[in-house]
């Protein structure tokens, strides 16, 4: 007790029980638990003897109470020896015990407040548990809603499908299904490769696994054990990647010691290898124009025909080297503002697909035969020859009249670069993309088609490829408001030069499919297939094409619908009679204000003789070159309008009924915008108007003040002509060179 009073007094303690609580805390002496312990049984004892002397002193006249002497006082050297004695004593018995012993020994204070920390983690445990087990839950029922609204749109897309389906031809009807069961079949094909693969990396876990699925199934998925099997599948995918990524680096390695990487073949089908060249391989799914690195064997292929291992000898390769031109197919939608917009290939039957080459980049190539089967449309495929043959390979065989439309394999290439030499002289490759016949030594893309993977070895005519959008995919329909920034950014020279383009060369097919657009407004045509012939362009008002967007196909060509005939006018117009090169010249009027390089190149080809232009230019046919001069009068003669004129003079007049390119059709104001004309532009895009300035006298005087919509209009190339002469429309002053050539003629 004194020991204890001695302490307390020491060390600023308060009495009672917060000096055991100290004690017991670990915050006393080390010897707090004796004296604890051994002070009950002292005081106890103390007790005990003082009643024995109390009753054994009583003398009859009461118990005589003694007074209590002060107990002597302890030394403080005595109970700082006792504190070093138990402390010491407290480390050596510490050291012997193991770690349970020791939290036994502890007071129970101390483990009530480890039980409520083990509690408290318990219950952390138990509400990220339920937490998760709520979201899991929620997210149950969102994908429940959500599987079944993909259900029901899977649904009625299929319905869709299939009513489509059926209003397909026949022979369409035999290429989609066999590209379906292409399709498949390499579905299941990668499927397998994908269990095997899953198979083999398992190894003797798969049982295991297979056990643990079973127990699950019978006692009920516990939620901790999925959360494990997720965990299980992330490490094994990270595993995977780390391997993948180890293998490349040792492939890496290798290439740097300049020596082969040994891989394993033994899971390829038979006739397949990884590696070949375009001489080696049959068949190839990835081609390249690079050179194969240093690691790669191509020699798989050559071996592999060697040893004869193929029934048929064919050899199939996996990546073949050696190829001169990457293949793909064109896509059927391009991306223009958030929203997909059809990409017209064109409708001939012709192979038309997107290549790469080292020299020129990204290309277009197009091709009539021997395109290992391929045709664009199969419908139409019948129009062409399969397979090239003498005639339409020979540069000595005699071309058709009609140039490119109705030619095949060299006629058409010969025409197309004749007419690409022309378009360079003239100054008009700007709106017109370049174009030059090439070798083809590759194989067909590898994507599923019903014709894949063929090699091919043909020449083929190559093109610029045409940036931005076929304008009739964009406008066909009406301006809206995410399209009529860019209808309003057309650029009018860019239109001038490409209406110039198809009136110099008498284009008969210039349709909204074959003029592209940029979101800059830059102006591109396509498919010239169709030059020294009638002139029908929809950048020329009077032709069959332009008038089919002015008042519908139906009121203009009824003779090629189920609907009897005559047809009625569309209501409104489509955007594309925007495109009228009024609407892009200044006051509506060309006249002899020729874009600039057109005028010098109209004055060579006048002075040459239609011999000189057949041979300079490598014409397919003398009489393409006697048309082109013709044009080429009438142009620096009459000025733009009269030459446009005397061409329709040489046409038909419409029907109403025939379809074709040989017609023309009245003429009546342009119409540029929705304040003029009915064109279909959406409300919400309201008053809309692109001609660069308004009408002036001479466009006035020739086409009148007023538009007129529908059939009503009263007038004819003769009309026209007449009235242009009467306007006097001033010319430019005539070089002398020109003057001295015109006199020198009327002398001879």
């Amino acid at each position: 007790h004194a020991s204890n009073a001695f302490w307390r007094r020491e060390k600023g303690v308060e009495t009672g029980g917060g000096a055991r609580q100290s004690v017991r805390e670990g915050r006393g002496p080390m010897c707090g638990v004796f004296f604890a312990r051994s002070q009950t049984v002292f005081f106890s004892f103390a007790c005990v003897v003082y009643v024995v002397f109390c009753v054994l002193g009583n003398d009859g006249n009461g118990i005589q109470i003694a007074r209590a002497e002060k107990p002597p006082v302890v030394p403080a050297d005595t109970i700082s020896k006792w504190h070093k004695h138990h402390r010491e004593f407290r480390r050596k018995r510490g050291n012997s015990m193991g770690r349970k012993e020791r939290l036994e020994t502890k007071s129970g204070w101390v483990d009530r407040w480890e039980h409520r920390a083990k509690i408290g983690e318990e219950e952390k445990r138990d509400a990220i548990d339920n937490l998760l087990q709520k979201s899991s839950e929620k997210n149950e029922k969102n994908s429940e809603q959500r599987s079944k609204d993909e259900e029901k749109r899977l649904e009625d897309d299929t319905k869709a499908a299939v009513k489509l389906f059926e209003k397909i031809p026949e022979k369409k009807k035999e290429e989609i299904l066999r590209a379906m069961e292409n399709f498949i079949a390499f579905d299941e094909t990668e499927a397998s490769k994908k269990s095997w693969e899953k198979k083999e990396s398992s190894g003797s876990g798969a049982a295991a696994s297979r056990e643990t699925e079973k127990t699950e199934g019978k006692e009920g998925v516990n939620e901790e054990k999925v959360n494990e099997k997720e965990t299980r599948k992330k490490l094994e995918s990270l595993e995977s990647e780390r391997k993948e990524k180890e293998r490349k680096l040792a492939v890496v390695e290798e290439a740097r010691k300049g020596e082969n990487v040994i891989v394993d073949e033994s899971g390829l089908p038979e006739g397949t290898v990884l590696y070949g060249t375009y001489d080696t391989c049959d068949t190839c799914e990835m081609c390249s124009v690079d050179e194969p690195p240093e690691f790669v064997d191509t020699t798989m292929a050559a071996k592999a025909k060697e040893s004869g291992s193929t029934r048929d000898g064919k050899i199939h390769c996996k990546k073949c080297f050696g190829c001169n031109v990457v293949l793909s197919r064109l896509e059927s939608n391009q991306n223009l503002h958030g929203k997909k917009v059809k990409m017209f290939p064109g409708a001939s039957g012709a192979a038309v697909v997107r290549g790469y080459t080292k020299e020129h980049g990204n290309v277009i190539i197009k091709s009539w035969c021997d395109f290992g089967g391929y045709k664009q449309h199969p419908e139409t495929a019948a129009q062409h020859p399969l397979r090239c043959n003498e005639e339409t390979q020979s540069k000595n065989t005699k071309c058709p009249a009609k140039g490119g439309i109705y030619a095949h394999g060299e006629c058409n290439y010969r025409f197309l670069n004749a007419l690409d030499k022309l378009t360079i002289d003239a100054n008009l490759t700007d709106v017109v993309p370049r174009t030059w016949t090439g070798s083809v030594k590759s194989f067909l893309p590898w994507d599923g088609y019903a014709v894949q993977g063929r090699k091919i070895d043909v020449r083929s005519q190559f093109y610029e490829v045409a940036k931005g959008y076929s304008i009739e995919a964009v406008y066909g329909g009406s301006v809206a408001q995410n399209t009529v920034d860019m209808f309003k950014k057309i650029k009018h020279e860019q239109i001038i030069k490409a209406a110039t383009f198809d009136l110099l060369f008498s284009e008969q097919d210039r349709h909204g499919q074959n003029v592209f657009v940029t979101e800059e407004g830059d102006i591109t045509l396509i498919d010239s297939e169709g030059c020294f012939g009638p002139t029908n362009s929809l950048l020329l008002p009077g032709g069959q094409k332009f008038e089919v967007y002015r008042i519908g196909y139906n009121a203009v060509c009824c003779g090629n619908t189920p609907l009897p005939c005559p047809q009625p006018a569309g209501e409104r117009s489509a955007p594309l009679v925007g495109l009228d090169y009024r609407c892009h010249a200044k006051d509506h009027f060309i006249g002899f204000d020729w874009p600039r390089g057109v005028e010098p190149f109209l004055h060579k080809i006048q002075k040459m003789t239609a011999d000189d232009v057949h041979n300079v230019y490598e014409m397919t046919r003398k009489e393409h070159a006697t048309h082109l001069k013709r044009t080429v009068d009438e142009m620096l003669e009459l000025g733009f309008e009269g030459s446009m004129l005397k061409a329709y003079e040489r046409q038909k007049r419409g029907d109403g009924r025939t379809y074709g390119n040989n017609y023309w059709y009245p003429i009546t104001r342009a119409c540029c915008g929705n304040d003029i004309c009915p064109m279909r532009v959406d409300e919400a895009v309201g008053r809309l108007n692109i001609e660069r300035s308004a009408q002036g006298g001479f466009a006035e005087k020739l086409w009148g003040s007023r538009y007129v919509h529908g059939l009503d209009v009263k007038n004819s190339p003769s009309d026209g002509l007449r009235t242009l002469s009467s306007l006097n429309v001033p010319k430019p002053e005539k070089r002398s060179d020109v003057l001295l050539d015109r006199l020198k003629q009327e002398e001879g």
